[in-house]
């Protein structure tokens, strides 16, 4: 699921979220996407670790307040191999982009590609 909005209250409930959802959260700077309830049961996952500890726009509003013994993954590791993604196949999953503008880009190409039907079996179509 991807959570791309301008909001400045949670527009994204744990409630409604299944145990197995992963959640894309991109954009988000006057305020968070998913609500605390999310942040708190899910495995965290983000580009740099300013995200955690940088105040917004360019650390998210999310990931503020975290506990210092709060683990997230960065998002690098999962991609070189060194660090796992989910760690089994219901946990709950939030990637927090905290602004480059080629995932928000790439993010919004993916939603409006899967939103039209658009997507074929030809990359470059």
């Amino acid at each position: 699921m991807y959570c791309c909005t301008g909001a400045t209250r949670p527009v994204l409930r744990r409630h409604w979220l299944a145990p197995d959802t992963h959640v894309s959260s991109v954009g988000g700077a006057h305020g968070p996407g998913p609500d605390p309830e999310t942040v708190r049961e899910a495995a965290l996952f983000t580009e740099w670790p300013g995200g955690t500890t940088t105040p917004p726009p360019s650390g998210a509003h999310e990931l503020q307040g975290l506990p210092a013994d709060r683990v997230f993954t960065l998002l690098g590791s999962v991609l070189s191999g060194e660090a796992l993604g989910r760690r089994s196949p219901d946990e709950l999953a939030v990637f927090k982009s905290t602004g480059h503008a080629a995932l928000d880009v790439a993010a919004a190409y993916v939603v409006h590609r899967t939103a039209t039907g658009g997507f074929t079996d030809d990359p470059l179509r």
